[in-house]
């Protein structure tokens, strides 16, 4: 923990996402991802794998229902709560059950909730194909509102810009630990989630999801390729939801100290190596 950066380290731990359809959501990520199901409360489902947790949420439309960041620390906690209130921000309760009593919640301009404490307990390391839930990506219409809040209110360091002809930035990437991102938000026509991305040993675990999804006649959304912001090999599919699922490998760790870095608003930056998913 530093004063500036009280956020850092903290690691995403499990994600919360709202379904219409929980029942294909279930089956797809238990046969997919290789995930065990439970439900642990009415319209609540907890999906456990290798490093990976995530509930499953009723709910009339999908999307993220929460982020869940996972902070040991006491005093580190505290820090970041004293952060966020000093920066005007409301903190409201945690609505995770896998975090312990201390944690709290607070959400970003487009409502989107990061819950922060210590876990409640151990992820899981089960047997499967290695894939550690690693980050998440919203799309936003408001991004200069959005990047204040990781700027001033949360004190994640930036690790990356992407910058259109005139200057005005597109995308934004941000880390909590050394590892390049664990958030990024995209400038869209709409707001949302972006996508969710699991961190795999290597370029062959990459292939060896590829053949896994291509069993399931999991549908191929994008690459495999590398992108420019994190340097990290990526191959994407989508759930029963229309969620965009990333399987990363490779991704760039950055110090504390490191300058972000500038990316010109071009297919290339976001795949080094062909054709680019371009949120605006």
């Amino acid at each position: 923990m530093t004063a500036d950066h009280p956020i850092w380290p903290a690691r995403l731990n499990h994600l919360c996402l709202d379904t219409p359809d929980p029942e294909a959501m279930i089956a797809f990520y238990r046969d997919g991802l290789a995930m065990t199901a439970e439900e642990i409360g009415p319209g609540h489902w907890r999906l456990d794998g290798p490093e990976r947790r995530i509930l499953l949420r009723r709910a009339e439309a999908a999307g993220l229902g929460y982020a869940g960041f996972a902070i040991d620390d006491e005093a580190q906690l505290a820090a970041l709560r004293v952060r966020i209130q000093a920066a005007g921000c409301e903190i409201s309760d945690n609505p995770s059950p896998f975090l312990r009593q201390d944690a709290f919640a607070v959400a970003d301009p487009d409502g989107n909730l990061f819950c922060f404490g210590a876990p409640s307990e151990a992820l899981s390391v089960g047997s499967g194909i290695a894939g550690r839930l690693q980050h998440v990506v919203v799309a936003t219409e408001g991004l200069p509102a959005m990047m204040d809040f990781q700027d001033r209110v949360l004190g994640t360091v930036t690790s990356d810009h992407v910058r259109a002809d005139d200057g005005a930035i597109t995308a934004a990437f941000y880390r909590s630990d050394p590892e390049h991102h664990s958030f990024a938000c995209f400038g869209a026509p709409e707001a949302g989630l972006d996508h969710h991305a699991y961190e795999v040993p290597d370029w062959n675990a990459i292939r060896d999801w590829a053949d896994h999804m291509a069993d399931l006649r999991a549908t191929s959304f994008w690459g495999p390729g590398r992108h420019g912001p994190g340097n990290n090999l990526f191959l994407m599919v989508l759930d029963p939801d229309g969620n965009k699922i990333e399987f990363s490998a490779e991704l760039e760790h950055m110090p504390i100290d490191m300058a972000h870095r500038d990316w010109p608003h071009e297919e290339r930056t976001l795949n080094l190596w062909g054709g680019a998913w371009m949120r605006s």
